[in-house]
């Protein structure tokens, strides 16, 4: 899966804090897919899609990850990227949840001027206005992938373009809040993305949050499923504050998502030093070589574990992931450069009912319905993300139909 070895190169150097000391390759894999996300219906198209190589360097001073193999001119974001999983009772919770958050960060009273940078089809832009309650009285999105017939609510605007210094200047000038969700970790300029996102906080009463995979928890979990060509970002805590410091922000992040991601709020902070360095996030701890280590150490072995567990359970009958997100993608991938050409897994569920009927990048895979699968007599389903573990046993339960279900990283 990873190959590990480190050679005498020269050592990279972290794009947040600069440090170039005892950095190290924590993931090496050929051939990931560079979009996960994509909706492919042609088979032949879906085991032709282009690749790309992950390298990804760990930071021994913030904790940051990056793909340092990463090429953003094969990175095409369009009409066919869909990463929607509102389907799912637990996942429209959480962004409930997120969006209340944003609310409660205006005082009551006072209107609200939104703006959402790498908002899709819109969907947590509608969510913000819808519980606004008419407080909300302006929405901007920004998405090169937006491409919804839905109707947006009234005085509502996404333009189908990427977030760029050229396009601060679209950003009315009585926004105060800003919002990006799940864009970060898919920008590889990590400054020139920080420059831009600090030039729209231009005082305190307007707040920036970010909402980001964990990197840590990633690390922790030996979530080997989630690093893929899609995010050559991955940060900390630490990383996150510090380099938001570095343009004069305060930074404050907290779990959710049952740990997977980060919520960070920001404002300009108080005061610069008067030197004019950023103030560092001094609070927070230094990146644990330790946990880097346990990584490298057991990723592979729980991915062999794996690989034995479908080769056990296919005497039983047919084997699907559920998830043909970015986690089914690269777990499925994986799973079958171990197997080779001998067939392990059937198919993937996914509720999107956009990606029903279409295949996995590179693997060919289907994806299908839950009652599909269940026709299609699977015996098996691996979950990819533990959070929709009780989701989907209850869904099963309902549906009559008697698979074993079992999670990664449960």
């Amino acid at each position: 899966m990873d190959d590990n070895s480190m050679t005498s190169q020269q050592p990279a150097i972290c794009p947040i804090c600069s440090n170039g000391l005892r950095n190290q390759k924590i993931v090496s894999r050929p051939n990931a897919p560079v979009l996960q996300n994509v909706t492919l219906s042609d088979r032949a198209k879906a085991l032709a899609f282009p690749t790309g190589r992950l390298e990804f360097v760990r930071c021994d001073q913030c904790g940051f990850v990056w793909n340092e193999a990463f090429d953003p001119d094969l990175i095409h974001y369009d009409s066919g990227y869909n990463n929607d999983v509102s389907s799912s009772a637990y996942y429209r919770a959480h962004l409930e949840e997120m969006a209340d958050n944003i609310l409660a960060a205006v005082p009551q009273g006072e209107e609200i001027h939104y703006v959402e940078i790498g908002c899709g089809d819109g969907e947590f832009l509608r969510l913000v206005v819808e519980r606004a309650k008419g407080r909300c009285v302006s929405a901007v999105g920004f998405d090169p992938s937006y491409n919804s017939s839905k109707p947006l609510p009234q005085r509502a605007r996404i333009h189908p373009t990427i977030f760029s210094p050229e396009t601060c200047a679209l950003v009315p000038e009585e926004t105060n809040i800003v919002c990006s969700r799940h864009t970060i970790e898919h920008i590889a300029d990590v400054q020139m993305f920080a420059r831009s996102l600090s030039s729209l906080i231009t005082n305190r009463e307007r707040k920036l949050f970010i909402e980001t995979p964990d990197m840590d928890w990633i690390l922790d979990h030996v979530a080997f499923q989630d690093f893929f060509y899609e995010h050559c970002a991955l940060y900390t805590p630490r990383a996150i504050a510090t380099l938001l410091a570095q343009y004069g922000m305060t930074a404050k992040t907290r779990p959710v998502y049952f740990g997977q991601y980060m919520w960070t709020e920001a404002t300009l902070a108080e005061a610069s030093p008067a030197d004019g360095s950023p103030a560092a996030p001094s609070q927070l701890p230094a990146a644990n070589p330790e946990l880097a280590d346990a990584y490298r150490q057991t990723s592979e072995r729980s991915l062999h574990k794996w690989h034995e567990f479908i080769k056990d359970r296919s005497a039983a009958g047919p084997i699907a992931l559920w998830g043909g997100a970015s986690k089914g993608v690269t777990f499925a991938l994986l799973i079958q450069s171990l197997a080779g050409q001998e067939p392990c897994l059937d198919c993937v569920i996914d509720l999107n009912e956009a990606k029903q009927s279409c295949f996995l990048p590179v693997t060919g895979l289907p994806i299908v319905s839950p009652e599909t699968a269940r026709q299609r007599q699977i015996s098996t389903i691996i979950v990819m993300n533990p959070n929709y573990l009780d989701e989907i046993r209850d869904m099963v339960e309902r549906m009559d139909w008697p698979a074993r279900i079992v999670a990664l990283n449960e």
